[in-house]
């Protein structure tokens, strides 16, 4: 015996509606619709994390070198943010950065954030995402720049720090590094 089955057009419209409201989270469907179904305006929460927030034990970071890109005495060079965990995960935000003497002391301001647009990044196991580092030229900031040995990475979200090693000049008690949000995919030397 062969069974056929006909689907309607209002059928296959109402499954289809019924699937997407039971993959949405209740808070989302109490915002957006009232008592007798009557719609109303969502309320403004925080986006949910598409994927749990990537930790530091997760979290490889490393500098792309080469020939940096530059504008205006900055030069810019991709921080990598590579996943070696097992599991999806997600950043957001700008990570923060510092100079470091060889001493292992601070020099200078942390970095100061680029006013861009960011949103999240998913990285699955083996995938890496960047932001953009943008070294000030020193002599423009203050008028006796030290050296710097290394730079200090903190990811968006996470509270260890990744050293690396990176000469470069930096000025006492002044800002020379500025970054940009989290990108997805390798950032490229030389192209910010």
């Amino acid at each position: 015996m062969k069974l056929t089955f006909r689907a309607t057009g209002r059928f296959v419209a109402g499954t289809a509606l019924a699937c997407a409201a039971a993959a949405l989270p209740a808070t989302a469907l109490a915002a957006t619709t009232g008592p007798a179904g009557h719609a109303r305006p969502a309320a403004r929460t925080a986006p949910a994390w598409p994927a749990p927030r990537c930790t530091a034990h997760q979290t490889e970071i490393w500098l792309g070198v080469g020939l940096g890109g530059g504008t205006a005495g900055t030069i810019f060079y991709p921080l990598e943010f590579t996943n070696v965990g097992r599991h999806a995960c997600s950043l957001i935000g700008f990570p923060k950065v510092a100079a470091i003497s060889a001493g292992g002391h601070q020099i200078g301001k942390s970095s100061r954030s680029l006013r861009q647009r960011h949103g999240f990044v998913t990285l699955l196991p083996g995938w890496t995402a960047h932001a953009n580092l943008g070294i000030i030229e020193a002599g423009n900031v203050c008028s006796h720049p030290v050296n710097a040995a290394s730079l200090k990475v903190r990811a968006p979200h996470q509270g260890h720090s990744t050293f690396i090693p990176f000469g470069f000049q930096a000025c006492h008690g002044k800002r020379v590094l500025v970054v940009g949000p989290i990108r997805p995919g390798v950032g490229i030397p030389g192209q910010n």
